[in-house]
């Protein structure tokens, strides 16, 4: 099994690499003034991914771009990756080829190698484990801590069509056409290039990516920086859905974009005097101002005329 997810892992270009697959441990070269980032993140089976109506090249694909969104979120550059998986005897050699054939493609485009892990068996369901490793300038280096009064509030993308593409999978007896929506859900897509460009033009004051939706993740954005903060519905990107689609939701868009969760879009603050120099676009990926940054008074909904205090609603594990 170690031989074959070394066939499909590829031999590594990159040349700091001094170990790779093979070995007790991986071993690679620090580049001078850089600092290393680590991040992990846990998939289980019938929690994050459901094999009903996934492939398992989804769930390589996913496995990597959640940690990806990670990096993405500190302004770094991802580099190498591991994984350990626990899975169970049945279909297990055809489950792991297939696993990191999805983890291989999105691996590719964001030049990421993979460097090592470990495989075990499960008694019952799939279990993965992913930690990525990536590096930032210390000066460039984005956190959760910087916000303050006056910034104003950006996302990129749209919001809530990854938990709307969910919904219609969920609701779906027979396999559904691969939607848009539905394709946010499976293969979601980070934001590295956009957290690259807002860290290196030190444009951000603080930054998180969206995994556990806005409502959640702003909470946790404005706890860290010790401020409050204003959302504005009506310049909130709702994700584009069909009208065929959206009559079999059971919740308004807004509902999505505010408590949705697995956007991994990015969520950050801009200073006023430089929300002049923030783009439109970055590559391609539009830029929207949803708000601003507010003096420690808790987390307010300005929808129309009527303001109200926003909640977290989005997924929490042990809720």
């Amino acid at each position: 099994m170690i031989r074959a997810i070394q066939r499909i892992a590829g031999r590594p270009k990159d040349r700091r690499l001094a170990l790779p697959i093979g070995d007790d441990a991986a071993a690679f070269r620090t580049r001078p003034g850089c600092l290393i980032l680590v991040s992990t993140d846990a998939l289980v089976e019938g929690i994050h991914f459901d094999l009903t109506y996934c492939s398992a090249e989804d769930v390589g694909w996913k496995a990597l771009a959640v940690n990806l969104s990670d990096i993405a979120a500190m302004g770094g550059t991802p580099l190498y990756v591991t994984t350990s998986i626990a899975l169970p005897r049945e279909g297990a050699a055809d489950f792991v080829s297939r696993f990191y054939r999805g983890l291989r493609a999105i691996a590719r485009e964001h030049a990421v190698t993979l460097i090592g892990g470990d495989t075990c068996r499960s008694p019952q369901g799939f279990f993965l484990d992913v930690t990525i490793i990536g590096e930032v300038k210390p000066t460039h280096m984005l956190t959760r801590r910087g916000a303050k009064p006056g910034d104003l509030l950006y996302v990129t993308g749209e919001l809530g069509g990854s938990s709307i593409g969910l919904e219609l999978l969920s609701r779906s007896r027979k396999p559904v056409p691969r939607s848009a929506a539905i394709r946010r859900h499976l293969r979601p897509q980070p934001r590295c290039a956009a957290g690259r460009f807002l860290a290196e033009r030190k444009l951000a004051s603080a930054m998180i990516d969206l995994s556990d939706g806005l409502s959640t993740d702003l909470g946790r954005l404005c706890e860290q920086s010790g401020v409050g903060a204003l959302v504005e519905t009506s310049q909130l990107p709702l994700a584009k859905i069909p009208d065929r689609q959206r009559r079999l939701l059971p919740n308004a868009l807004l509902h999505y974009a505010l408590n949705g969760g697995e956007d991994y879009e990015l969520l950050f603050a801009v200073p006023q005097h430089l929300s002049k120099r923030v783009p439109r676009q970055i590559d391609g990926l539009p830029l929207h101002r949803i708000g601003r940054i507010t003096r420690p008074s808790g987390i307010w909904l300005l929808d129309g005329q009527r303001k109200h205090r926003l909640r977290p609603g989005g997924f929490d594990h042990f809720a």
